[in-house]
């Protein structure tokens, strides 16, 4: 199952609206996913992290997020990737660039 919520344009006015609450998140580039991650303390400061550039090259040329807040964000990670995973094979782009 994706992240469930809206689908936002990646840009620095939506960004700021996130929750700072701890969750998971994924970035698209158009309408492909490139990365799904996760925020222990606040989604809007990791956000904010890839929409910077700190996070590397992969995740900044995102267009697109989606956000999901929740009290187990390392979890909700693993069953976000491992159903990736088991639907195309392998992880997201950005995932498998990245520790």
């Amino acid at each position: 199952m994706p992240v469930v919520g809206k689908k936002y344009p990646f840009i620095q006015s939506n960004v700021d609206r996130s929750p700072e609450e701890p969750g998971v998140y994924s970035l698209h580039d158009g309408g492909k996913v490139i990365y799904y991650g996760l925020a222990t303390k606040s989604l809007r400061d990791r956000l904010q992290s890839h929409l910077r550039g700190d996070e590397g090259p992969c995740t900044k040329v995102a267009t697109h997020y989606k956000r999901e807040a929740t009290e187990s964000p390392a979890a909700r990670e693993q069953d976000l990737l491992a159903a990736y995973k088991a639907i195309h094979g392998k992880l997201p782009r950005c995932n498998e660039v990245m520790p």
